[in-house]
């Protein structure tokens, strides 16, 4: 049986037969050496690179993107099938009930046609997108309630949450973008 001094040897001479072949041993990827290395001159115009090309970005999306017109658009909005302002102070949580045929009018009172409209419902929380036909100058649009989805997937329950505001988002046929909000007491 062999000593721990013998293991110890043994151990020595292998590594350092080891040492002496790694530099004349062939690297065990060929993918690894061909490779192309990165120069430090390379190294820095790559992250220049990087840092002007987002900047770029933006600054070519913000001079090719469309205006915003905020507070452009003209509409009346108004509720029709919804409970009274009391019935949400006056009727606990759990008793509230649906208003299924609950609605949202919006008639178009500017001069100028809208589409690609996105509406929402309390500051955004729920809100719907309507990509088909134009609403036209003077023209009246009803939107059921619980067609309004918050971004979790949650419908708008007019009996539990109360409609407090209003925005309307709407393309405008010079491409640009017009927008709407009013709140309700």
């Amino acid at each position: 049986m062999a000593t721990e001094t013998q293991i110890a040897e043994q151990q020595q001479r292998d590594a350092s037969a080891a040492m002496a072949d790694a530099g004349s041993q062939e690297p065990l990827s060929t993918h690894l050496a061909n490779a192309p290395g990165l120069s430090r001159k390379g190294l820095t115009r790559l992250l220049i690179l990087m840092c002007v090309v987002p900047i770029a970005t933006v600054l070519i999306l913000h001079w090719s993107m469309p205006a915003v017109k905020p507070d452009y658009l003209s509409a009346d909005c108004s509720f029709v099938n919804v409970p009274p302002q009391n019935y949400y102070a006056e009727t606990d949580l759990e008793d509230r009930i649906e208003f299924p045929n609950a609605e949202l009018v919006i008639k178009n009172t500017g001069e100028e046609s809208w589409t690609h409209l996105n509406i929402r419902i309390n500051s955004g929380h729920y809100q719907i997108y309507e990509h088909g036909s134009p609403l036209e100058p003077g023209e009246e649009r009803r939107y059921l309630l619980n067609r309004f989805v918050h971004r979790s997937g949650a419908v708008y329950q007019v009996g539990i949450n109360r409609p407090d505001s209003i925005e309307i988002y709407a393309r405008l046929p010079d491409k640009s973008r017009g927008t709407f909000e009013t709140e309700f007491e």
